[in-house]
């Protein structure tokens, strides 16, 4: 379980320098590690099922029922998964990451930088900064295996 935890950190981390426009060395697509970071995250509750340590902990499936961002997490995965939602978790429609961003040009073209200022979805509580609802989901986690008295540092 630590590697998936671990996992799931390691995905998180790359979210800052890709929207800071360090692209080569992070993939280079913001969407495509948001989605990442997403499926990781949603995702982890299926190691918890089936993990025998935990298998005494309460339903993990209530628990991403229970948390506004795990459900839109939940929603953002299936949709990616599957193109359209038959069953939602959240009130949402998800749709779409909303992109905003600027180019910086240096004194070379091989200097040229984009950044992301905004990645946005809509979601049951409004429009919602992409980056802010992966942190709220990291610490959504960091708390329920806290509570289920797992240390939070699998790093």
């Amino acid at each position: 379980m630590d590697y998936q935890r671990a996992r799931l950190r390691y995905q998180f981390s790359k979210l800052e320098p890709v929207r800071n426009g360090i692209f080569p060395e992070h993939g280079g697509n913001v969407e495509f590690e948001l989605y990442s970071f997403f499926e990781i995250c949603y995702h982890l509750k299926d190691w918890v099922k089936h993990s025998p340590e935990y298998s005494d902990w309460g339903n993990v499936e209530d628990f991403i029922n229970e948390s506004p961002a795990m459900r839109i997490c939940a929603d953002i995965c299936n949709r990616l998964k599957h193109k359209n939602l038959r069953k939602r978790r959240s009130n949402s429609e998800i749709g779409v990451f909303h992109l905003k961003s600027n180019m910086t040009i240096g004194p070379e073209t091989s200097m040229a930088r984009v950044s992301i200022e905004e990645v946005t979805i809509e979601t049951e509580r409004g429009e919602e900064c992409c980056y802010a609802l992966a942190k709220e989901c990291l610490e959504e986690w960091d708390s329920y295996f806290s509570e289920n008295g797992v240390n939070r540092s699998c790093s």
